[in-house]
């Protein structure tokens, strides 16, 4: 599926490349305005996060743009109220889906097999643990129907930035971070070590790597999620496909990986009958007739 373009009326000009104001672009900056003031009053401080990463990224976009783009395009709202409601939903269900996974093997927490390494070999099984459970949660996500139903959610995006890594159905992000907190529950790691995973990489690198930019890393390009590698992940190409699922050097390993030399995705989507817009209606999608049939 290609990006969807919307010409102007037949008698008017066609835009230019340069985002310009556009009544549904200042319609939908309005109603952002709106749900942060509501934010601001229920939930100060996180909602104080989200305005400061959207003045970075904002910026980030604007002075190293991949590819010309409206900032409030069309499902911009959506994703915004993705980002808004969907953390306390999915932590509360990855914790309980970890500790579902955890129980064939709990026996082995009391043993407190993390106390008995040294720090910097407890850090590094840690990362690894990370790393791999991640990758498998998400691959599984592609290629288990009934996982795929809700993934299919984020996968729905059809113009990438860094508001996009918000489309995320909650219990599809729960799952895949129940494949490494499982893991780290049975071997002891106590709630410090959860929360550092929440934040990176599955807050700040989701976010960047999605983002509508042209930065890259050239030395390290294979240890760093940069978008112009997931943003292959994201390609209707069909050479991408099930490509790219998680940190560089994991999918090399698995024989996953796909970054052509000087190349870019340019066209994002897929098939599956997700809808374009709406929160609600994103929540619903796994459970409808339209995602079973989509799947069978």
């Amino acid at each position: 599926m290609t990006t969807i373009t919307h010409p102007g009326p037949p008698s008017a000009p066609a835009m230019s490349n340069a985002d310009h104001a556009t009544r549904t672009g200042i319609t939908v900056g309005l109603l952002s305005a709106g749900v942060l003031v509501a934010g601001l009053v229920l939930r100060g401080s996180a909602v104080i996060g989200i305005g400061l990463l959207f003045v970075v990224f904002l910026a980030l976009e604007k002075l190293t743009a991949l590819r010309p783009q409206q900032v409030f395009r069309r499902g911009w709202m959506t994703d915004f109220t993705h980002i808004l409601v969907n953390n306390t939903i999915s932590t509360i269900a990855a914790i309980g889906l970890a500790v579902v996974l955890a129980i064939p093997l709990i026996w082995l927490r009391p043993f407190d097999v993390e106390g008995m390494l040294p720090t910097e070999v407890s850090v590094a099984l840690a990362v690894l643990i990370v790393l791999l459970g991640s990758y498998w949660g998400h691959r599984l996500s592609h290629t288990v129907p009934f996982l795929w139903r809700f993934h299919a959610v984020h996968h729905s995006i059809e113009q990438m930035d860094w508001i996009a890594s918000g489309r995320l159905h909650p219990l599809d992000a729960a799952f895949t971070n129940a494949c490494f907190l499982a893991p780290l529950i049975v071997l002891g790691y106590d709630g410090g070590v959860f929360g550092g995973v929440a934040v990176f990489p599955f807050t700040a690198l989701a976010l960047f790597q999605h983002s509508n930019t042209r930065l890259r890393f050239p030395g390290v390009r294979w240890v760093i999620n940069t978008p112009q590698w997931h943003h292959w992940h994201h390609s209707s190409h069909p050479e991408a496909r099930a490509k790219n699922f998680g940190v560089p050097v994991v999918d090399r390993i698995f024989g996953t990986a796909y970054m052509p030399k000087g190349r870019y995705a340019t066209e994002f989507g897929i098939s599956d009958p997700v809808p374009d817009t709406g929160y609600v209606r994103h929540f619903a999608y796994p459970f409808s007739k339209a995602a079973r049939a989509a799947v069978a």
